[in-house]
């Protein structure tokens, strides 16, 4: 139930994975396409349709529209000259009169299945969705081996969410057709969705591998494996597919955006005056070129740069870009100080499909069964025969955007620390009581304490896999394991828990400009009031927290570590336990030798030390007038 800090980017993602629809196919085209031998003068019906397919099939279609038209104007009742009349249409785009072309082909024939399948990919592109899919259906029920159906049904199910529905309809494409390509693409894509990231990769290797020159593939795999931070094999998929298909915008869109992201200014200044003269993609090189301009300072060339972008490349570009496109544009208004510009685009970019299908409220119902937990609580048993030291696991917490992915680095810079960033750890944890234990979060305290060693032994098997320094201090990062607390003291009654914290309205005003990876928290923090709401009951969390259990923590509070680094950074590594290490001074270095971090801090933690951030929601303040309510407590509980 943990909420990451991550942006939306990989599949959902700057690398948004695509799907691809089928082509039309021709249904019943090369039905009967010999010509008759009738030798009188006037042509037979048959001859005039087997001509019109003749020229169809040739590509000629104004002289086969002429023929399907004559055929029906001579009133012919043929389902094939009404199918394939449909099929013309369509690519016209008069999608309308297609469908009514399709619906008679059906009246004329209703067992036509491939008719099925083109009306419903007709009524799939005008978002007549449940009509489409019933279409889809009717062509299946008629021919039960009809891969395409199953195909495109698995598109619209997806497209309205209804996933595991998708991931069942892909599974029989291929099924009836293994060497579908697009099919593995498609599952690939819906598996990432539902978090079964390893098949969703080997299905994008067996697209490439049946169709070698899949583009699509190669852009695919690349987003996945960058996702699992193999950063150099993702940037050779990327530029595979770019030589595949020179002109393919979406796979140098993810290129230019790769290098962004990772602080590799130097790579994306060169890639995008590799691709310059690529006149198909000069609104994505606008778009980084802006975005470079920006990260230089230099934010009056970045406005010119991304005003020259054109108005119809925004609207026709998927929710992912146009989300960066804004967020973009957002954060250059801001700098130049044109704010309420700023506030729009900032709106702008929080508009995300993907939260319509969460529930926010039931993220709500997950920290009040935490603070639940606290009335059932027993006496927390402070020592286990386990052999597992859990002194040695430290867990920084707090809210996003308060200054955990600065104090990370800067912790994780010290040679005798390692910090493991936002892994799933405690939600798996969670699962497994709830799933194995069959115990609800509020009444975690009954859980025996044979029980909690099998937890604490599969935390730490959990935690090796993410371990690469040989180190005895280990710190799990993740902001909103502060809802928590009372399942991390449960079971590691001896862990440090630092606990950051930054102005209210500066914490919450930061939240609402970023765009997060979708899920039930971060649905939370697309406005400032609904994330002032989930700020205060998080908060409010933590005070329960503090007064009701026996845990050991420091408060990190970010204006503090900004304005006396040392001292303050000093005291943080005395409470873990470790002594001062020069290195913590070169989180800077330590932060681009990363490379991919997993936070929306990570262009800002490879920058020196600045202050421009603090009293930063002061610019905006007209629009927290629904907020103070929420926050206004916060502002002097933490002593601002």
């Amino acid at each position: 139930m943990n909420g990451s800090g991550q942006k939306g980017e990989g599949k959902r993602k700057v690398n948004e994975i695509t799907i691809f629809p089928v082509p039309f196919t021709l249904g019943e085209i090369k039905e009967n396409i010999s010509i008759s031998t009738n030798t009188s003068s006037k042509p037979s019906k048959e001859q005039i349709i087997n001509q019109a397919i003749q020229f169809h099939l040739k590509a000629n279609i104004p002289e086969a529209s002429k023929y399907y038209q004559y055929c029906i104007n001579q009133g012919c009742n043929d389902h094939r000259v009404f199918s394939n009349y449909g099929i013309i249409l369509f690519d016209l785009g008069k999608l309308q009169e297609a469908e009514l072309s399709y619906r008679k082909a059906i009246e004329i024939k209703p067992d036509y299945a491939e008719a099925y399948y083109n009306l419903g990919n007709v009524l799939n592109n005008v978002a007549k969705l449940k009509e489409a899919e019933l279409s889809y259906r009717k062509a299946i029920e008629i021919k039960p081996d009809y891969a395409e159906a199953y195909y495109n049904l698995g598109n619209v199910l997806n497209n309205v969410a209804k996933l595991k529905e998708a991931e069942l309809s892909y599974r029989k494409a291929i099924k009836i057709k293994p060497d579908y390509a697009e099919a593995h693409l498609n599952l690939g894509s819906i598996l990432i969705d539902l978090g079964k990231l390893k098949e969703a990769e080997l299905l994008y290797r067996k697209a490439i591998k049946i169709k070698p020159n899949y583009a699509e593939a190669h852009l695919n795999l690349g987003t996945i494996l960058r996702d699992n931070g193999k950063l150099k094999e993702a940037v050779l998929l990327y530029r595979k597919a770019i030589e595949i298909k020179p002109d393919y915008a979406e796979a140098h869109y993810n290129l230019f955006c790769h290098y962004e992201q990772i602080n590799n200014l130097k790579k994306l200044k060169e890639s995008l005056n590799e691709f310059n003269k690529i006149d198909s993609i000069k609104n994505e090189l606008l778009l980084f070129n802006a975005r470079l301009s920006f990260r230089n300072k230099e934010h009056k060339n970045a406005k010119k740069l991304i005003d020259s972008i054109a108005t119809q490349w925004i609207e026709k570009s998927n929710h992912n870009q146009k989300r960066i496109f804004w967020s973009y544009k957002a954060f250059i208004e801001d700098k130049i100080g044109n704010y309420d510009i700023a506030y729009s685009c900032f709106e702008k970019s929080q508009k995300n499909p993907s939260y319509d299908r969460l529930s926010k409220d039931s993220y709500l119902g997950y920290i009040n069964s935490y603070k639940k937990s606290i009335i059932n609580k027993k006496t927390i048993i402070n020592k286990f025969n386990d052999g597992i030291e859990d002194s040695n696991i430290a867990f920084l917490i707090g809210f996003p955007r308060s200054g955990t992915t600065l104090l990370d680095t800067i912790l994780r810079s010290h040679k005798d620390i390692e910090v493991i960033e936002e892994k799933p750890l405690m939600s798996t944890i969670e699962n497994l009581i709830k799933e194995k234990f069959n115990t609800k979060v509020e009444n975690i305290f009954n859980i025996s304490k044979d029980k909690i060693i099998i937890l604490r032994q599969q935390y730490f098997e959990l935690l090796t896999k993410y371990k690469t320094k040989n180190v005895n201090l280990f710190i799990d990062k993740f902001p909103l394991n502060t809802v928590c607390i009372p399942l991390i003291n449960l079971i590691f009654p001896n862990a440090k828990i630092i606990f950051t914290h930054r102005q209210p309205y500066d914490t919450v005003l930061s939240c609402f400009q970023q765009s997060f990876k979708p899920n039930i928290a971060m649905a939370n923090l697309v406005s400032l009031k609904s994330s002032s709401i989930i700020y205060d009951q998080i908060m409010s969390a933590w005070d329960i927290y503090k007064n009701n259990l026996p845990f050991d923590f420091i408060t990190s509070k970010y204006e503090h570590l900004i304005e006396d680094f040392d001292g303050h950074t000093l005291k943080v590594l005395e409470f873990l336990g470790v002594g001062w290490d020069e290195n913590v001074k070169n989180y800077r270095k330590t932060a681009l030798d990363r490379g991919k971090i997993n936070t929306p801090s990570s262009s800002q933690v490879v920058q020196p030390l600045y202050k421009s951030s603090i009293e930063k929601w002061k610019n905006y303040e007209k629009y927290f007038e629904d907020c103070h309510q929420y926050l206004e407590k916060w502002v002097s509980y933490f002593d601002y």
